[in-house]
């Protein structure tokens, strides 16, 4: 297993990452990518609707972390495809996630958020089984991050996101528990 170094507590643009991970790394992140809905369905099981549409200050609600992650599957799967053909850079986010922030997750069940995220990850897995070892090994530029990532890189970036909006759903669901 690939050990990591714990920056739970980090902003998440402050977050760096290695590059250049070697593809024994691919089974691991790509089962990582692959359960993380079940985990966050798991852990929301039992989450009251008013806990899950809550906002505490300007911090998205549990909903609104969920609605972020069936957003940027799309963006993961252009910049899988960016490095697999060779592109000079990845595509970049909109890092003011526009998207998120214009969106009603709040109006949707998480249970049907849970249900979008499957989806959508699951098109992402699929696309990723399809890889040559020759595309694993491809590099493209990151451009928040400056530097070089090949597909394993960006499947630990994407897998350390879903942690990190892991983490900031359990914290709003702590904080709920204390109130």
């Amino acid at each position: 297993m690939k050990e990591v170094k714990s920056q739970s507590f980090v902003r998440w643009f402050d977050r760096q990452f290695d590059s250049n991970t070697g593809s024994e790394y691919f089974d691991e992140f790509l089962q990582r990518l692959d359960h993380f809905p079940a985990v966050l369905n798991k852990l929301l099981k039992s989450c009251p609707i008013e806990v899950s549409t809550r906002k505490m200050g300007d911090k998205w609600s549990v909903n609104e972390n969920i609605g972020h992650l069936i957003l940027l599957e799309d963006l993961w799967r252009i910049r899988f495809r960016d490095i697999k053909e060779g592109k000079p850079d990845i595509s970049p986010a909109d890092l003011k996630n526009t998207a998120t922030d214009q969106s009603s997750f709040n109006n949707m069940l998480f249970e049907e958020l849970i249900k979008n995220l499957v989806s959508e990850r699951d098109k992402t897995i699929v696309m990723l089984q399809k890889l040559s070892e020759e595309d694993l090994l491809k590099t493209s530029m990151h451009p928040r991050l400056q530097q070089p990532m090949n597909i394993i890189d960006l499947m630990h970036f994407v897998a350390e996101h879903d942690l990190h909006h892991l983490h900031a759903i359990q914290s709003i669901i702590g904080s709920m528990e204390t109130i």
